[in-house]
This record gives structure tokens, sequence and C-alpha cells, in this order.
């Protein structure tokens, strides 16, 4: 045996092989024996280094012809051509079970060793009958010794399940089986007398010349018959025979119909390659760790969500490809499957805050499963990760979208109540006063003149309503035209108070106006529909005896109309919604401070479309300010015209 590495070799390789195995020196004790050894015959490697080898058999086989069993059979290896001898071995148990025994030699003296092989299976003709064999002359021995081995040689042939034919130092097929018959698709007396080297096939005549240059050899392939056509997928192993000589005489060949594994073969590859295929093109990230978390293999989508390449995952464990923290995480989650044997399904994460990791924040759903053996042992773990990012962005937006829906349906259904309470608040009035009116009218009596005063007061009321509503779906359809011409805004301002002063009670308007003229390139109509709707919302958020305080002041290009009123003031967080359409301040309610919320809406886009802007300075109990700024006629008419400004401006 050789030493170090080479033996440790050695011992894997005959580890690896199927047949039992025994290494012997010289003095025939036992150096190595192989997993199959311990297998058949039940004992343990440790119990058998350095016993002799005779203990693997009984003890009537110890000895033969004054040789031990492994000697003698070297002694007859040339006579026996390779072929396995039938003997009686051994358990550990004392259970006696037949064998087929090979043995061969290497090296000379203290360097010697012998090897023998063993078999349970039924391909060769030689059999020992006990002690060993028949010893020639003996009182056991047959009358007709030839007969009997002929008798079975044919029998173990004709009944093996291999094809099997015999050719001579010719390479002519002298003999064959019914199963190989039957494998080339002929009969016998066509296969018989068959010349092997006319075949056409290198591979087998290489195969032919190796066994009669006294050599095994193995042949696989697709073998065509000369007499049928008939092609059969086989493997075919050579063999030499040898005559009493020791010479080769010829050759035997055991064929193996191997259609059905290559079928078998065949679907497997053609199973390995969907799946392959799967796995590489599968549109969520797959993967697969070993037991000591490291990747074993991913796949490119895997490596995507990653961010590293595919070839950089083999061997690696998170923590080595993604840093302390995410790997950290990574690995607890992967260890906890290797430890409960319970999967993990569609565990949802975020690259940032639960993964650490630089870059675009995404969300990943992922998947862990324990993969076991037929046996039930935990091989590693499987990964199945899918970039989820696009879905919770879609979530997010349907969230938001019902929730401004749910908005929309809230504000439709306020102003349908507002509008109807608003509508119907000056109608009554104005039924009662027209009744009156038609009553005193009916007997002849004098009209009060306050009377018509009232119900032209309601009317209008209910005028501007329905101006208010018509303007802002004008608005909403982009259809409120404008019609600019040079206006005296301060004039304009001054006729709006006055018009108003029917209407402002206890009020007290104070106007500060500019020591000079102000104008601008404005419709005239709707700027004061503007002037209007601030002094209307000062008087109606005011309180009673109030004074309402406007300013315009007039710069370089602009000038600013402020309107300040003593009221209830509006909430910070209100006040950017103010100027949006149907909205009211959570501090006013409909019960008490009338309109339909559409004022200021409607005010703005005039403004806006003026080239100005409109705002809000208030705080809660302490009344509100508002500014609209226009830009002044000089101003006006250098800048090119504008249709709309940023409606962000408030």
């Amino acid at each position: 045996m050789v030493a170090g590495g080479g033996a440790r070799e050695l011992e894997a390789v005959l580890d690896a092989a199927v047949e039992p195995v025994v290494a012997c020196g010289a003095d025939e004790r036992i150096l190595h024996i192989n997993a199959a050894t311990e297998r058949l015959l039940g004992w343990e490697r440790a119990q058998l280094l350095g016993r002799p080898v005779s203990d693997l058999f009984p003890a009537r086989l110890h000895h033969f012809h004054g040789l031990s069993l492994p000697r003698y059979l070297l002694s007859r290896r040339k006579v026996l051509g390779g072929r396995p001898t039938r003997v009686a071995s051994r358990r550990r148990d004392g259970v006696e079970l037949m064998v087929e025994l090979t043995v061969g030699a290497s090296g000379e003296g203290a360097q010697e060793r012998i090897v023998l092989t063993m078999r349970r299976l039924h391909e060769v003709i030689d059999t020992l009958e006990e002690p060993v064999e028949h010893v020639p002359g003996s009182p056991d021995d047959l009358a007709h010794p030839g007969e009997t081995v002929d008798r079975l040689y044919r029998l173990l042939v004709e009944n093996a399940p291999l094809g099997i034919f015999h050719f001579d130092r010719a390479a002519i097929i002298t003999a064959c089986n019914e199963r190989f018959a039957h494998q080339m698709g002929t009969s016998k007396r066509n296969i018989v007398g068959l010349h092997l080297f006319t075949l056409r096939d290198e591979g087998l005549m290489a195969c032919v010349r190796e066994s009669l240059g006294g050599r095994t050899c193995d042949y696989e392939g697709d073998y065509r018959s000369l007499t049928s056509g008939k092609v059969l997928p086989v493997r075919v192993r050579f063999a030499p025979c040898y005559g009493d000589d020791g010479e080769v005489e010829g050759g035997v060949g055991m064929v193996e119909d191997i259609t059905d594994r290559r079928r078998v073969e065949a679907e497997r590859e053609a199973h390995i390659a969907q799946l392959d295929l799967l796995f590489r093109s599968a549109p969520v990230g797959i993967g697969f760790v070993g037991s000591d978390l490291r990747y074993v293999r991913v796949n490119e989508t895997l490596a995507r969500i990653n961010g590293k390449p595919a070839e950089a995952h083999p061997g690696r464990t998170p923590r080595e490809l993604f840093g302390a923290h995410a790997g950290s995480a990574v690995e607890d989650m992967l260890g906890q499957v290797l430890k409960t044997g319970e999967p993990l399904v569609q565990q949802e994460s975020s690259t940032d805050e639960d993964l650490g990791l630089h870059g675009p924040r995404r969300h990943l759903s992922g998947s862990v499963y324990p993969v076991h053996t037929p046996g039930g042992r935990v091989l590693g773990l499987g990964v199945l990760v899918e970039d989820i990012t696009e879905r919770k962005r879609a979530e997010e937006e349907r969230a938001h979208l019902y929730r401004e829906a749910q908005e929309a349906i809230r504000v439709r259904d306020d102003f349908l109540s507002i509008a109807s309470h608003e509508l119907k608040t000056p109608l009554t009035p104005l039924s009662l006063r027209l009744a009156t009116l038609e009553r005193r009218l009916e007997r002849g009596e004098h009209v009060d003149p306050s009377v018509l005063r009232h119900a032209r007061h309601q009317l209008t009321r209910l005028t501007g309503l329905i101006n208010d509503l018509l303007d802002a779906s004008r608005i909403e359809a982009g259809r409120l035209s404008l019609h600019p011409e040079a206006t005296r805004f301060d004039v304009l301002v001054e006729h709006t108070l006055t018009s108003m002063e029917g209407q402002r009670g206890n009020h007290v308007f104070d106007f500060e106006r500019p020591p000079e003229p102000v104008s601008v390139q404005g419709d005239a109509y709707r700027l004061e529909q503007v002037v209007f709707n601030l002094l209307e919302n000062a008087l109606k958020y005011s309180p009673d005896g109030g004074t309402i305080r406007v300013r315009l002041a007039v710069g370089e290009d602009v000038t600013v109309l402020s309107v300040k009123d003593p009221g209830i003031g509006i909430p910070l967080d209100q006040q950017q919604l103010l100027f949006d359409r149907y909205f009211r301040a959570r501090n006013a309610s409909t019960r008490s401070y009338g309109g339909l919320g559409l004022g200021l809406y409607i005010s703005r886009d005039i403004v806006e479309r003026h080239g100005g802007r409109i705002w809000v300075e208030s705080e809660p109990g302490q009344g509100s300010t508002f500014y609209v700024a226009l830009p002044t006629l000089s101003a006006a008419r250098q800048a090119p015209a504008r249709t709309q400004t940023d409606r962000h401006l408030h």
C-alpha cells in the first residue's frame, strides 16, 4: 500500500467500489477492507486490520495442496484466466455464504500485496467444490468431469440475464445464448460464424483486440446488427478466455441492453434542463444555501435583487456578501429555518429599514424552505425572493386614490347638503314676502317698499349663489372668460365698499387708499367680484360691530389690496386648503356661517389669470388678513399675457 495522502486516496477509491475488496501483505494479514466488505461480511474495518485473511473463510478452506487459499488461487491464475471462483466465505456471525472470488497480486518479497475481490453475481462458470475443488484421481472425482462442466456452462450461459457470445482468436463468433440472439433481432444460426472485425465499428473492434491481447475492455454505444440492421444501445464487457496452457484462446462478450437506461437518462437530462431553464429564467429570485449558510447557487434574478453578480455568491455567507448588519439579518432568518425545520413564507422587509442597505428603498418578499434528502436529512435551504417594490407602490397609490375618492365623496355630500341649505335660505323669505305682496295687492292695500326691498335682496342673494355655481363650473371647464382693460383699481374698491353699505350692519369699513390713482389691466366686473367676496367673508366671520380694515398699497410694479377682519381666524393646517373648491375650515360650521365654499376658489382663479396671486395670514381667534397682489397697468403692459399662474401660490 502507499503511504500518506496516496494511501488515503487509494482507500477512498476502494471505498467507492461496489464490490467487496480486501488487501493483504505478503504475510497474508489484512491491510485494508472497503465499505462493501463491511456490509457483506458484517465486520468493522478496525476489527479486521492486522488479522489473517484466512479468518474470512471457513477452517476447511484455510489450506489446500499445502498452500493457503490465496496462494492456491494465485497459482491457478493463468488457468482461470481472470475468472472468479466460487467459494464459501464466513460472516462475522459465523454464517457461511457463497461468493465469487478473484485473487491478484503485485510487488515482490516484503512489498508484495495480495488483493481479493468478492462478488455475489453469477456471471462465471468455474466452481470449486469443497474443500476447494476436486483433486484429479480422488474418490469424489466424477467419471466424466468434462461433460459436467459443459452442462453447467450451458446452463449458466443460457439462463444468464445478459446476452453472451464467444469468439476465437480469429475474432469469429463460435457460440452465443438465446438472449444475445434476441438482442440482435436474429437467430443463432445467423450470428455464429460472424467475423467481428467486419463490423465497421472501431470501438467494438478495439475491444475485441484488447480482449485477445489478454485485457478486459468495456464498450458502450449504438450497435447496428449486420444481419438484421437493428440498432440497439448496448454496454458490452469483453474479457479474454484462456486455454489449459494459459494462453489466450479467444474471448467472451457480455451484452447489456441499455435502452431503458438511456431513456431514463434522457428523461432525467431533459428534466434537469427544464429545471435549469426555469431556475435561470424565473421572474423571482431563486437560490440554494447549504447547511453551513453558504450560497451554493443563485439565479440572475436573485443576483440583481442582491446587487451582487451571480458568480460572487457560491461559497460565501450573507454576512460576507452584504456586510455585518444586513448579512446578520439574513443569516438569522436562515438559521431559524435550519433550527426549527419550519419554512418561513412571504416575509416582507425593506432594504433600508430592515436590512440597512444603501440605495433607493426597495420592498422584498422572501420565503425560505428546508430541503431534505430522501432519508430526511436537511441538505440545505431553498430561498425565494421577490422584489415587490412596484406592487407596494401600486398598493399605496390605490390607497391614496381611495382616500381621495372618499374625500371627494365627503366633499360632494357636504356640498350638496350646504347647497340645498343655502339655496333654500333665500327662497323661504322670498316666498313669504311675495305672498304678502300678493295678498295686499288683492285687497288693494298699500304696499310697503321695504317688503319689495327685502324680496329683492333675497333674490339677489339667490342669484349670487347660482352665479357662483356657474362660475365654478366654468373654471373647471376652462371657459371662464375675462375682458381686461385699463381699470382704476382704487375706484373699483371704493365702489364695492359703497355698494355693500346696506349689508355691513353694525360693522365698520376702514378704507385707506393710496395718494395716487391706481390702475391695473383687468376685467372690472371680475375684480369687483374678488373684492366683494373678500369683504363678504370679512363681514360673515367677524363679530357684530367689528371694524374691517381695507388697505390699498402700490409698489413699483405691483399693487396690493389687503382686507383684515377681527373674526374667528383660520387654523394653520387649513390655510393651504382654503382656496380649494367647496372647502370650509373646520372651525366654520355651516349652521353658523353660510356659503357654498366657492368664493375664494373663484377669486383665486380670477386673480391668477390676471397675473397676480392671493394669500392669507391668520391665527385662530386673532382674525385674518387676505391679500391680493396685481401687477400695475404699466407692468402688465410690459409683461407677456398669462392665462394662469402656479396654483400653489396662495
